[in-house]
């Protein structure tokens, strides 16, 4: 070998490497929870690759910025050799409605030559996974968003029959405790619960506050499956990669259904 010039060495050779880069689209910065989600559910073989759209505020022309965003931003989490993607950001998501969504995750695919999801597509696939009919959601969504959430499932003939909101804009989402967080969608989640008894589940939106630990709660008390970003992005990531397999009990229904 010439003095001074490394041989080249695959990543075989050099131990322990994530088997798969999951990238994400983030509707904001900051984003830290649902990665720390990912590793305790998904363990070392996966990696986290993050790019921000930078969406201040749920105003309509912030959310078309930031959907224009997201070419450039796929560019560059394929470069650093993303396996998946996922659109993060259910709001961004129903603002296209169905059908415009559908487009985009298309389009992205054609792009990226690997398995594209949404948050929004993953939650929709949970309810309906679950046979879910009757939903109820809680989120820091304001009264369009959450329309658009509605007429959103009953694309897939998921009724929401109703709901529990603190609005708040993405900016506030960087900055909030994340016990508070915590706290919140628990609040919420129980109100929500206890406007419908009837309901089949509930659905907490929003992917930037902690809001597992008020999920398995509410999943105890109430008896009832509830959707979560996270475990609908760990389905939906395992179901693209090709390597699901449910959840033994104590993980929440939603991957604990097959």
């Amino acid at each position: 070998m010439t003095p001074g010039v490394v041989a080249p060495v695959g990543v075989s050779q050099l131990g322990s490497f994530p088997r798969y880069a999951i990238g994400v689209l983030s509707p904001i910065a900051g984003a830290d929870t649902m990665p720390h989600g990912f590793y305790r559910l998904l363990g070392p073989d996966f990696i986290v690759l993050s790019a921000s759209l930078a969406l201040a505020s749920f105003k309509p022309e912030d959310l078309d910025r930031a959907v224009a965003a997201i070419d450039d931003k796929l560019g560059h989490l394929l470069s650093r050799g993303a396996n998946l993607i996922i659109q993060s950001g259910t709001p961004l998501a129903i603002s296209l409605g169905p059908e415009g969504h559908a487009r985009l995750i298309e389009r992205l695919r054609q792009r990226a030559g690997v398995p594209v999801i949404s948050s929004a597509r993953n939650a929709v696939d949970a309810a309906r996974a679950l046979g879910v009919k009757r939903l109820v959601v809680a989120n820091k969504w304001n009264e369009r968003i959450n329309r658009q959430l509605a007429d959103f499932f009953a694309h897939w003939d998921v009724e929401v029959v109703a709901g529990a909101a603190e609005s708040q804009e993405p900016a506030h989402f960087q900055s909030a405790d994340l016990r508070q967080g915590a706290e919140l969608a628990y609040g919420l989640g129980r109100a929500a619960l206890e406007n419908a008894a009837g309901a089949d589940a509930l659905f907490i939106g929003g992917g930037a506050w902690m809001v597992e630990p008020a999920a398995h709660r509410l999943e105890q008390e109430f008896g009832k499956p509830v959707i979560t970003p996270l475990n609908g992005a760990v389905r939906g990531i395992l179901k693209g990669l090709g390597c699901w397999r449910p959840y033994p009990a104590g993980y929440g229904r939603v991957l604990e259904v097959d």
